[in-house]
Order: structure tokens, then sequence, then C-alpha cells
């Protein structure tokens, strides 16, 4: 009988244990991946993660009490006592206490008032250095030069007025008017005897120094525009006004006129540094906002445009 050799047989599972791994080897990339944005979104929806040691350890240096110090003698315009400075360091560090655990709690996020007061802070820091420069004499005459008519001060009257109530002179108003200025010409009342003369109004009989635009605010605008037109020294009338008509003498009258410059100074630099202020936020704004990828959603154009559109029309 012929032997029969054993062959060895060749392992076909050798390829199939090798594919194993692959499948493995993506799931636990997946997984991975899967995880990773988890963690991403978790992030952004929470915010950074917040170190508890940091902020459960709070250390004050003699600095801290140096500002405590500082901060009393500026509001009390003297130096704390000793039991005072004691009072005011511990209210400064319940304070840190507290502002720390509003900061453990999340109350710092999503929060209006705290959003504006960090608005406000940085714009603060982005626009610091315009706010801190002081306009030269030079910058000062230029902007007014080029504005004005902006501090033109306004014409001022020194008057006397008499008042006729349309109540009380039913269908008769304007005839009672030229003969009341008839007697008012020929006696030519001063500022004591003109109280007896019309009738009465809550509102003065003689005004010293009234700019126009007091004359607009008391009597109206009509009878301002009327005004300025007046001849000095006669009483002149009727002049209209809301509550009636009036008989009218002006006494002096200071023309409108542009002042010089320094007469205005103060003015000026408010002005000047309120619009320096606002382009420096304006560029700091234009600094800051290519770091970020501003998305509308769906609709938000749509209705700004809608809007846009009303307020043309207004």
């Amino acid at each position: 009988m012929a032997e029969t050799k054993n062959e060895p047989v060749k392992d076909n599972d050798s390829s199939v244990k090798d594919e194993f791994p692959r499948p493995l080897w993506r799931t636990t990339v997946h997984l991975l991946v899967f995880g990773l944005l988890v963690a991403v979104v978790i992030l952004l929806a929470l915010g950074p993660p917040v170190d508890e040691q940091n902020l459960a350890r709070i250390e004050f240096s003699a600095a801290d009490v140096a500002q405590v110090q500082a901060t009393f003698q500026r509001t009390w315009s003297r130096p704390p006592a000793a039991v005072e400075l004691k009072r005011a360091f511990d209210q400064y560090v319940r304070s840190e206490v507290l502002y720390r655990e509003a900061l453990a709690r999340g109350l710092d996020r999503n929060d209006p008032v705290v959003r504006m007061s960090l608005v406000r802070k940085i714009t603060m820091l982005g626009t610091a250095a315009a706010q801190a420069t002081e306009p030269t004499d030079e910058e000062l005459k230029a902007y007014f030069e080029l504005r004005a008519e902006r501090y033109r001060v306004p014409a001022s009257f020194n008057l006397m007025q008499v008042y006729l109530n349309p109540d009380r002179h039913p269908g008769v108003l304007e005839d009672d008017a030229r003969q009341l200025l008839t007697e008012l010409s020929r006696e030519d009342p001063g500022p004591e005897e003109i109280v007896e003369f019309g009738d009465a109004l809550m509102l003065p009989k003689v005004l010293a120094d009234a700019s126009e635009d007091e004359l607009v605010r008391t009597f109206g605008q009509e009878f301002r525009d009327t005004i300025v037109s007046l001849p000095l020294g006669q009483w002149q009338g009727p002049v209209a006004s809301g509550f009636g008509l009036h008989l009218v003498k002006i006494t002096d009258r200071v023309d409108s006129r542009i002042p010089e410059w320094v007469e205005v100074r103060d003015r000026i630099v408010t002005d000047l540094m309120y619009e320096d202020r606002n382009a420096a936020e304006d560029q700091f704004y234009a600094e800051v906002l290519p770091r970020f990828q501003v998305v509308y959603e769906d609709g938000v154009l749509d209705a700004l445009e809608g809007l846009e559109l009303a307020a043309e029309g207004e």
C-alpha cells in the first residue's frame, strides 16, 4: 500500500484575519471624530471651562489695600481711619468673592447688562488714544471755521408786551387791539405801569435779554418771526401768538452774530472730541469686524430691506 503524505494545508484564515483590523480601525476613527464634534458643540454652547481652583483661590496684596485707601480718599477728600479702612477693605473682599461666585455660576453669560458693559469697555480701550489727545488751538480754529454757523449767537431782545385774550374780545379783537395800540402809543407806559394794560396772562409782560429761541419757546414761531423785524422804541402790533394778540415795544436789540472762536472754545473742544471719538469707534469696529464671520439667516436681509424702505418713506 502506497504511503500517503499529508501535505500541509494553507491556512486560508490568514486573509480573513487581515481583514478584521480594517473595519475596527475605521470604527475607532469615527468614534474619535464624533467625540471631538460633541466636545466642540459643548464648548460653543457653554463657553470655555471655568477653572474652579483659580476661582476658589482669591489672593489680595498690599496693592489692593492701597487701592481701597486711595478710593476712600478720593471719595471723602481725606485718608481713612484704621476702622474705616478695615471696613472698606472687608467690603472690597466681599465684592470680589460675590463676583467670583457669579462667574462660577455663569451669570456673566447672556446677560444684556453685562454685555453692554463689556461693549463699552472694549470700545473705550479701542479708542483710548483718540480720547486722550487734547486738540490743539490750530485744530480748534480750523474746526470752527468750517462750522461757524453752528456757533452763531442768536439775536436777543428787551421788550414789553401787552396781551389781548380772544375769549374776552369776541368779534372785536382786532378793533380792540388797534384802539389799545393808540392808547399805548399816546401814554407810553413804563415797565411799572404796563401791568394796568391788557388782559391777564401767565407770562411776563417785560422780558430782558430774551433770545430768539426763548421767544419761540414762550410765544411760538409766528411771534418770533414778526418780532425780529419790528423797529426799536415804538409800540407795534398786533402780533399774533398761540395765545392771542400782543402789542409789543422793543426797547433794545442785540443782533445775531458769529462769535470769535475763543469765545466758544469749550464748546468746540467738546464737539471736536465727540466727533473724533465717534470716528475712532467706527475705525476700531472696522478693524475688529474682519476677525469674525457674520452670517445672516434666511429672511434677515429681507426684513432689513423692508425696514429701510419704510424709513425712506417717512
